[in-house]
C-alpha cells in the first residue's frame, strides 16, 4: 500500500517518492516518469500504461487494474486517478 501525505508517497513508513506537476520522482528526487490526463510514461518517455474507462491498462502485458482497486492501494491525499495510477505503476506495488 502507498500512503499519500500531501504530495509525498510513503510505503511502510519510508518515503518512496513524490508527485509533481506532470511527473513522479523517487525518494532521491530523481524523475522516474511522467503522466498526462490518461497516459503514464517511464523516464525514457516510453508509454507503459494508460487509463481507459474504469481501468488502468499496462502496455507490456494483458494486465489491468480497476481504478477503484488502485484507489484502495494508494490512499490518502487528494491525488487524481492518473496521479495515483502513475505512483503505483512507476514506484511499484
Amino acid at each position: 500500500m502507498i500512503k499519500v501525505l500531501g504530495r509525498d508517497l510513503w510505503r511502510e513508513g519510508t518515503k518512496i517518492g513524490s508527485v509533481a506537476d506532470g511527473h513522479i520522482t523517487d525518494h532521491l528526487g530523481e524523475r522516474v516518469g511522467t503522466y498526462t490526463t490518461d497516459e503514464i510514461r517511464d523516464k525514457t518517455g516510453r508509454k507503459v500504461a494508460h487509463i481507459s474507462g474504469d481501468y488502468i491498462f499496462f502496455l507490456d502485458s494483458s494486465r489491468k487494474i480497476r481504478i477503484e482497486d488502485n484507489n484502495n492501494d494508494v490512499v490518502g491525499g487528494s491525488l487524481s486517478n492518473i496521479q495515483k495510477a502513475a505512483a503505483r505503476v512507476l514506484l511499484g506495488e
